[in-house]
């Protein structure tokens, strides 16, 4: 009995170890960074310039730096074109994206007649980022499918997005 008494006495005694549990608090902190808003303001609109057809069909690319190269129609002088032009403005050295229209979304129309701008580019780089006072500006440029003997008139679109964003 007293040998049962003595295994009991150290069965619980080493059991109370297991049960037991231990609690522990560490202090912590959070934290958050708000930045100011990104702007983005338009400067100047998109222009292909003067364009005669040919009855060949082609296309007109503009690119950001507004020089103009063609296949298959004529570029008509003096009327050189002018890419789209934004100014950032947001919080100092962030970087951002730039979204631009997916292609066959934009087309210019004249009446009846239309044509596609497609394969938006802009001058920015691969990790646009705002300069130490928090501004940048990029120019865009695109590429217009012209038809061969396209109808004559003055092609215009609609608005289409330009989107900035903090990374």
């Amino acid at each position: 009995m007293k040998k049962i008494l003595a295994f009991s006495i150290m069965l619980i005694a080493f059991s109370a170890g297991a049960f037991a549990q231990s609690t522990d608090t560490e202090p912590t902190t959070a934290s958050a960074v708000i930045v100011g808003p990104l702007a983005l303001t338009k400067v100047s609109d998109m222009d292909f310039g003067t364009i005669a057809v040919t009855g060949t069909a082609g296309t007109v690319v503009l690119g950001t730096d507004n020089s103009r190269t063609a296949v298959g129609p004529a570029l008509v002088p003096p009327a050189a074109g002018v890419a789209a032009s934004f100014t950032v403005a947001g919080e100092a050295s962030r970087t951002f994206t730039i979204t631009l229209p997916a292609n066959n979304t934009v087309s210019l129309i004249s009446g009846a007649n239309s044509m596609a701008a497609n394969i938006f580019v802009h001058n920015a780089g691969a990790n646009p980022a705002l300069d130490v006072a928090g501004a940048a500006a990029f120019t865009v440029g695109a590429t217009l499918s012209v038809a061969a003997n396209q109808a004559a008139g003055s092609y215009t679109s609609a608005n289409f997005p330009v989107t900035i964003n903090y990374n």
